[in-house]
């Protein structure tokens, strides 16, 4: 028993997977900075569903598995202000605030962090029409404000990004 437990930490740093297959995903990272910056590439068949799916965050809060809860504090011309409660193993449920900015005639939207557990949150969701579908990208820089956090923040962050394309990917049709 002694031994098993051994391994528990090294098992948490590990990238698990909950949502499924993500071979359609072009992923790629590098670090910046303190943090890490993570790019995610992929096609959907329906371009408005998948924009409006990131962008509206009431719908957002029925789309995305791991939310476990949305509240806009408040909304205007396409700026928002939005506490996101997610679940995370291991960690459990957290909660953070952004600054989200729409720009629907680009499709496109911001967010930058201002309150939660990592230092830094910021990132973008683009949705460009590409033939009878669309291409999302989706970045993320994401920076813990402990460098012990750091190994467990990037194997979050990698598996709610591939989460966060799985499910927009089955929503939207690939």
């Amino acid at each position: 028993m002694r031994n098993s437990l051994a391994f528990l930490p090294l098992l948490l740093l590990l990238p698990l997977h909950a949502g499924g297959d993500d071979a359609a995903v072009v992923w790629s990272e590098n670090e910046e900075g303190d943090g890490d910056h993570r790019k995610g590439e992929f096609y959907v068949s329906d371009s408005g569903c998948a924009y409006e799916a990131m962008a509206d965050p009431r719908r957002m809060g029925t789309v995305l598995k791991h939310l476990e809860g949305v509240t806009v504090h408040s909304e205007k011309d396409g700026w928002q202000d939005v506490t996101l409660t997610e679940r995370f193993f291991p960690v459990g449920i957290v909660e953070s605030r952004y600054h989200r900015q729409r720009v629907d005639g680009k499709k496109h939207l911001e967010w930058k962090l201002v309150e939660g557990r990592q230092a830094r949150h910021d990132g973008f969701w683009d949705v460009v029409p590409d033939g009878d579908g669309a291409r999302v990208v989706f970045e993320n820089t994401i920076e813990a404000k402990s460098f012990l956090h750091r190994s467990l923040l990037r194997s979050i962050q990698r598996r709610a990004m591939a989460d966060i394309a799985n499910d927009i990917s089955a929503h939207c049709g690939r």
